[in-house]
């Protein structure tokens, strides 16, 4: 609640100063209107009241213009700021109130009831110099109540109470005239705030755009950064492992070898490093795309822990048992889920410890299942081992301590190929790692890469998101930008119609929610949308009462969703909108 408090006086600010703004910038021509319409008047007083009472309008009515425009000028002179807005729109009430007391003033003061054509002319100063409150381009509406109610209502009460029948009348109808403008006055305020603030969130959708292009170009820059870093590291790294296998060789000394032991140790621990930093750029970036294939799961997993056994320096007992099971999955990916779960193990556990590595068909799922006795981790630590560069203590000495980067690229690889894992650990039991795979026929190979493959659009796609809750609509914001989209947000059906029409690009995509308040629905939004744009855009349209919707009265490519919506699904909609049509075959024919 505080925050909702302090988000709205913020939004409250921004309007008074956007208002202010306004004026400032606005004040010459304001100034200019007034000045004919004092003019105009003071001529229609020279031949109805005489030119001593035209004199008198055009001097008075001049100064206030003076003054309304020096004081724009000189108060703010830097400019409107935050802190200075407040003082200045004060100042300009006071302004205001002032040239409303002239304008009444003189009204009265040159009302003659036995010349009827004076009662017309004082009606005709007060209405004049109270209409700009009540057309679309007024900015600030205290400033207008002020100078309409010192000009109005003490002329109006002037002829009511000394005007003969019938101009009694006139008097009684000028306050009626002085309550509709203050009806309308309110409405244009709340047409000016809408308009602002549609203008800040367009501003505020452009900067996020460019936002998302810097983010976009940074990541490209380090992707191809480390790119290129990794080639130019790898070459020596690999000169040095043929320089230090052939320098054993030469070798005899106990000693010469342990140090050399200690060097390769070193080096191991380098290459890792590197292909670890290397591997987490090209999973985020997308540039590793599984390739799922059936897999012999138990000949895979006795590679595996050959492996293990190859290099099992800390001499700890592998138990594996595995069953005769194929599934569907990337086999150079999976490989390295398991390779850093077993490497992590070497690391932890204890010389003379045990880790089992196990292999078996529980309903529909391949299970594979990496356990060991070593130390445990602790409950707090056990989603911070899936950040980068977080790092436990190893308990053996003999393993180099890394970057942290092995169970951040697990964590990715099972997103990617969309395997469940899952991690049991107690301190001072040991820690049981466990990855589900399905057990599928090959009918579903290319819909589990499809799914796990979710990745940044390169064509940018428009995506207009309308909901009238701020958290949805902020995460989706925020998900979507990831995706590489430009995002239009709003929460009302006439700021989104508004957004759209200001941008000349055509949307790939509504995303609507059909309750959006205020009698307000989805079904009508996207209609209005797409006539705005005069195209049939796709459309998914979410709600949690999918019942109450006619689905029969709805129109062409809109996509029901029933709450809460998988991210998967808008990503599979929006990747089958802007997908290119498939080519033809030219041999057919």
């Amino acid at each position: 609640m505080p925050e909702f408090i302090e988000n709205s006086a913020t939004d409250f600010v921004e309007l008074r100063i956007e208002q202010a703004t306004m004026l400032k910038k606005r004040v010459g021509g304001s100034c200019l209107i007034v000045q004919f319409l004092i003019s105009y008047t003071a001529a229609i007083m020279y031949f109805v009241s005489g030119p001593d009472i035209a004199t008198l309008w055009l001097a008075s009515g001049t100064a206030m213009v003076v003054v309304t425009f020096l004081y724009a000028k000189l108060k703010a002179p830097e400019g409107i700021t935050r802190e200075n807005h407040g003082s200045y729109l004060v100042g300009h009430t006071i302004v205001s109130a002032l040239t409303g007391i002239v304008w009444g003033a003189v009204a009265i003061y040159q009302t003659d009831f036995r010349l009827e054509y004076t009662v017309f002319t004082g009606c005709l100063l007060v209405s004049s110099i109270t209409m700009g409150g009540i057309l679309p381009s007024s900015a600030y509406r205290p400033g207008y109540i002020a100078l309409a109610i010192f000009a109005v209502p003490p002329f109006s009460a002037f002829l009511m109470i000394n005007a003969p029948a019938p101009f009694g009348l006139v008097g009684f109808a000028m306050m009626i005239y002085f309550a509709f403008a203050m009806f309308l006055s309110a409405r244009v305020e709340i047409e000016t705030r809408d308009t602002i603030s549609a203008r800040q969130k367009k501003a505020l959708t452009e900067r996020v755009i460019g936002q998302n292009k810097t983010i976009q170009k940074a990541s490209e820059e380090k992707t191809r950064f480390l790119a290129a870093t990794g080639h130019d590291l790898s070459q020596p790294l690999q000169s040095q492992g043929f320089f230090m296998q052939a320098l054993r060789d030469t070798l005899e000394k106990p000693e010469q070898i342990a140090l050399l032991d200690q060097v390769q140790d070193s080096w191991r621990a380098q290459k890792e490093l590197l292909q670890g930093i290397v591997d987490v750029s090209r999973i985020d970036s997308g540039a590793i795309v599984p390739k799922p294939v059936m897999v012999d799961m138990a000949d895979l997993c006795e590679k595996l822990a050959s492996e293990f056994l190859s290099d099992n320096s800390a001499r700890i007992e592998l138990v594996a048992d595995f069953e005769n099971i194929q599934s569907v999955t990337d086999p150079v990916l999976f490989a390295r889920i398991i390779r850093n779960i077993l490497s992590n193990a070497r690391k932890f556990v204890t010389l003379g410890g045990t880790v089992k590595f196990s292999l078996r068909h529980v309903d529909d799922h391949a299970l594979v299942e990496i356990s060991d006795n070593g130390p445990g981790i602790h409950s707090d630590n056990l989603d911070r081992i899936f950040d980068e560069y977080v790092q436990l203590d190893a308990v053996s000495g003999n393993n180099p301590k890394g970057l942290g980067l092995g169970l951040a690229i697990v964590r990715r690889l099972c997103r990617l190929l969309a395997i469940e894992m899952t991690l049991h650990s107690e301190p001072g039991v040991g820690t049981r790692f466990t990855f589900a795979l399905p057990v599928t026929t090959s009918d579903r190979i290319l819909k589990n890469h499809d799914l796990s493959a979710i990745k940044r659009f390169d064509m940018s796609p428009l995506v207009v998101i309308v909901d009238d809750d701020e958290s949805v609509l902020v995460s989706m914001t925020q998900l979507l930008s990831t995706w590489n989209c430009q995002v239009i947000s709003a929460t009302n059906q006439d700021d989104a119609v508004q957004l759209v029409s200001r941008t000349s690009a055509v949307p790939a995509l509504l995303i609507i929610d059909q309750q959006l308040g205020n009698d307000q629905y989805g079904l009508e939004l996207i209609e209005s949308l797409r006539e705005e744009v005069n195209e049939t855009v796709p459309a998914i349209l979410m709600s949690g009462q999918m019942g109450r919707i006619d689905i029969d009265q709805a129109r062409a490519d809109i996509e029901f969703l029933h709450k809460p919506v998988e991210p998967d699904e808008i990503w599979a909609i929006l990747d089958r909108i802007i997908a290119p049509p498939p080519k033809p075959d030219i041999s057919e024919g």
